[in-house]
């Protein structure tokens, strides 16, 4: 008790964050016995009937399930390839900077569109690579690359790749606060030390910055790891259009365009895609952290 007392200001500040978790994480939890009845808002959870695995039948029978699954493994991956050490190289080249002032702005530029909404993003980079009064096509037109505007966001050859560019346009700085802070840690003699050496400045990256991080890469690996099933709800459902929805459906927005045609009578079989993408995402996440033992870097549990 007296331990505990010594400790009250730091219980306190943790209360808020604790009980935070308990109202909106675990407490709701109860509602996955959703995703095994056929719900009825007016009956409510314990007066509705018990269907067993039929919701999960139905979610994998549909008609485009497939695709939709293709799609979000193919934009997940797409994105943890290309993007995640992209963030980490972006992290290494703002903490190369030397002029304090041109840091802080480079870093509070790049992760301010993260606090703008995919719904104002989408509408943007829409108006940007407009046919009609467009930037992106008003620019390629006029150094000639282009004879005429093109349709960018409905060319099914350059939806993926603009996805990714807008993803890191939107996320890529924010991401890179996290590495940003790691390398803050490296002890700075380290870096003198190499100096005298004759160390260049990729060789200081290569063997001080990188090592001095590698268990905040590891970290962050499992956790993108275990998101494989969410390619992005929000970005995936301003950013698409009819004619790209073959590319752009993935199983968050396929459950959505069944759930308005179901109403509120379709929570279970939105409930029953929330347990099957928790289900593979934890089966990651418990794989991915055996690997990171196996291979004797850090881990999560």
């Amino acid at each position: 008790m007296n331990k505990l007392y010594r400790q009250k200001w730091l219980i306190a500040f943790a209360l808020p964050g604790f009980l935070f978790f308990l109202v909106f994480s675990y407490l709701p939890m109860y509602g996955v016995v959703i995703s095994f009845q056929d719900f009825d808002v007016f009956k409510g959870v314990f007066r509705s009937d018990f269907v067993g695995f039929d919701n999960f039948r139905t979610l994998f029978d549909m008609p485009d399930f497939n695709n939709a699954l293709r799609n979000t493994i193919l934009i997940s991956a797409l994105k943890m390839i290309l993007l995640f050490p992209a963030t980490i190289v972006f992290a290494l080249l703002i903490n190369e900077i030397g002029t304090g002032w041109f840091r802080k702005f480079v870093q509070t530029t790049s992760y301010l569109p993260y606090f703008v909404s995919w719904v104002i993003a989408a509408g943007i980079w829409y108006k940007l690579f407009s046919i009609d009064g467009g930037v992106v096509n008003d620019l390629l037109v006029s150094l000639g690359i282009l004879k005429e505007p093109f349709y960018f966001m409905a060319d099914k050859d350059a939806f993926y790749p603009i996805i990714l560019f807008t993803e890191a346009w939107k996320n890529m700085g924010f991401s890179a606060i996290i590495f940003i802070a790691s390398l803050s840690a490296i002890d700075v003699q380290q870096y003198e030390a190499a100096k005298v050496d004759g160390a260049s400045r990729f060789r200081q990256i290569w063997h001080i910055s990188l090592p001095g991080i590698r268990n905040t890469i590891v970290l962050m690996f499992i956790l993108n790891a275990s998101n494989l099933l969410k390619a992005g709800q929000d970005q995936m459902w301003t950013m698409s259009n009819v004619t790209v929805q073959q590319q752009a459906e993935i199983l968050d927005t396929l459950v959505l365009r069944y759930l308005k045609d179901m109403g509120l009578m379709g929570y279970s079989i939105g409930t029953a895609m929330g347990i099957f993408q928790a289900f593979i995402g934890l089966a990651l996440f418990i794989v991915c952290n055996y690997l990171a033992k196996a291979a004797k870097s850090d881990s999560i549990i």
